[in-house]
Parts: C-alpha cells; sequence; structure tokens
C-alpha cells in the first residue's frame, strides 16, 4: 500500500477532477445516440466510460484514506508503546 502523509479534499485532488471530466465525457457520449441515429454502441460505451471512471475514482479515494488509517494506527500504536515503557 503506498505511504501516504496527507489527504488532500476530494474536490480538490486531480484524479477527482480527470474522473469528472471523463464520466462527463461517457455521458455526452451516451448522448451522442439521438444525434447519430440508432447506434446502441455509443451508449453502452459512455455507459462504461461514466462507471469506470466513477468506480476508479472512489477505489483511488478508498485507497488514500485505508493508508492513512493505517499511519494513524502505527503512530497511536507508538504513542501508546512510548507511554507505557515510561511507566
Amino acid at each position: 500500500m503506498p505511504s501516504v502523509t496527507n489527504k488532500t479534499n476530494g474536490f480538490k485532488s486531480s484524479e477527482f477532477w480527470l474522473n469528472l471530466v471523463g464520466m462527463i465525457a461517457g455521458i455526452i457520449i451516451a448522448t451522442l445516440e439521438q444525434s447519430q441515429g440508432d447506434n446502441q454502441w455509443l451508449t453502452l460505451a459512455g455507459g462504461v466510460l461514466s462507471a469506470v471512471c466513477g468506480a476508479s475514482y472512489a477505489n483511488s479515494r478508498a485507497k488514500i484514506k485505508a493508508s492513512l488509517m493505517g499511519a494513524q494506527a502505527v503512530t497511536e500504536a507508538g504513542k501508546q508503546q512510548a507511554s507505557s515503557s515510561e511507566s
């Protein structure tokens, strides 16, 4: 798991904006069906693109939060160990 020392708020991160652009592009591609005739592949491709972008963003944020929780747990354990050795 990657080492993470600080957390960027979701809307301030570059991954948020890249995924938002991908999701909007997916919606646009899915709605192009109306202007391009009866092409079901565009609808499918747009839906898949939006779903993949949303899932990848959720996965990346979950990894960051897990790393932060792990780092916090190690810090707390170190503090407890230091306080118990002083006693």
